[in-house]
């Protein structure tokens, strides 16, 4: 019988400290706009004693997921972000952001695990006679809702992976959505604190489903986004977009069947991966410096015309950083390497889950694989760590861009991560 234990809190930073999800944009906070929760659900299927965590943030880095593991060591922790880019920096800074001074606020970083460690205990204090289920939705381009920010007409998923815990008496306790879209519905020069479009979808589930929590987890974005999909970059197309999902979320609820039985397995690894070689710093910087024409030369009459430009003035931003850092010190010494990634299997679900971001392609590949076993497939992103850049397909390499730029990791990462996703998917089976 599966028992289940869930539990909120706010982690709204306070006025002034560093918002992240930009680079080389400082962006100190004058307030918030709505604000900002962790949720924690706990499982316990009498075999094993699951606790996972998702937080309205960019990242939560490898180090602080170890500090919780270690103080909670009888239940396996994972902690994920719904990816905000109007939230506190919580993860290791990259090689260009620590050249630009960016650090995490440590008054912030206490506080922020406190609340966590605390959230934990309330989760795993009173559980309750549960049951479980999962359904996938469909939510995209053609409600206006995201989809590839690389090629309007390029792969995307507009797949709703919905996973709900419930009470005996029926009541619904925990909506869990795994989604796959940058919340970049807010740009840099937002300087408010919100939760962005997951945060509309958590205030519709108030009142479509009194009493539940909301957790959102971030699906296979790293090339997915709102780009070429909205009709403004603004909290009012926060709303439409979260409220139009939490239609969706509400839908899927209503069709899912439940189960009081939970047959749970899972298993993690961490991953080696090489990285790419860069080219000399004046070429890196001469690039650079011609992006930075290019972009500061263009006229504010094309938005989305500036706003790739400006994306891919970032990315030789980042590259020329990074050469240069690597050339200053051999390597870029990043503290959320290894990179982990791990399954977890619930009833005819799959949840594969890693760090830091990875384009739709290998997404929709692990749904394959779990649809090749007979199961449903979720994979979670920016779980348990960042990482220092995209992984990003090989092809992708040639067309240049934002995330190819931004990247440490070498092109063959992703297949990589991919094929040790389904090593512990067989591991586990």
């Amino acid at each position: 019988m599966l028992k289940a234990g869930t539990a909120i809190t706010e982690i709204t930073p306070w006025e002034g400290v560093e918002m992240a999800g930009y680079p080389h944009c400082p962006r100190p906070n004058v307030g918030a706009h709505d604000p900002l929760y962790a949720e924690a659900l706990y499982l316990d299927n009498g075999t094993h004693k699951i606790v996972w965590l998702t937080l309205d943030i960019l990242y939560f880095g490898k180090v602080y997921t170890k500090r919780l593991r270690e103080k909670f060591p009888e239940y396996f922790i994972n902690v994920t972000c719904s990816h905000t880019h109007s939230g506190p920096w919580a993860a290791t800074p990259e090689a260009y952001e620590i050249e630009e001074g960016v650090a995490c606020n440590e008054k912030y970083i206490e506080f922020l695990m406190e609340k966590l460690e605390n959230l934990i205990k309330e989760a795993v204090a009173a559980p309750f006679e549960a049951e479980i289920g999962t359904y996938i939705g469909r939510c995209g381009a053609e409600q206006g809702v995201g989809g590839n920010r690389r090629d309007p007409k390029g792969l995307s998923d507009p797949a709703v992976n919905v996973m709900a815990v419930r009470d005996k008496s029926g009541k619904v306790r925990t909506v869990f959505l795994c989604y796959a879209l940058h919340p970049t519905y807010l740009h840099a020069e937002n300087l408010l604190v919100t939760a962005d479009y997951p945060g509309y979808i958590r205030g519709y589930l108030k009142y479509a489903c009194p009493g539940a929590n909301f957790m959102f987890a971030q699906g296979t974005s790293g090339n997915q986004s709102s780009r070429y999909f909205r009709t403004g970059q603004n909290f009012e197309e926060a709303c439409r977009v979260g409220t139009t999902l939490g239609v969706e979320v509400f839908r899927c609820l209503e069709k899912m069947e439940y189960s009081a039985d939970a047959d749970i397995k899972y298993a993690t690894a961490e991953v080696e991966l090489p990285m790419r070689e860069y080219p000399p710093v004046e070429v890196t910087k001469r690039e650079m410096d011609e992006a930075r024409r290019i972009f500061h030369e263009m006229d504010d009459s094309d938005y989305i015309r500036k706003r790739n430009a400006e994306l891919t003035m970032f990315g030789t931003e980042s590259n020329y950083a990074n050469s240069k850092y690597i050339a200053e010190h051999g390597s870029l010494n990043n503290a959320e390497l290894p990179l982990e990634c791990g399954v977890m299997t619930i009833n005819d679900t799959i949840l594969f889950f890693m760090q830091g971001e990875i384009f739709v392609e290998y997404g929709l590949r692990m749904k394959e694989v779990a649809a090749s076993r007979g199961k449903k497939g979720f994979l979670i992103e920016v779980t348990n760590g960042a990482s220092p850049g995209y992984f990003y397909t090989p092809e992708s390499l040639a067309e240049g861009g934002y995330e190819v730029g931004n990247s440490s990791f070498a092109p063959e990462c992703g297949d990589i991560i991919t094929a040790k996703m389904t090593e512990l998917l067989d591991e586990v089976k």
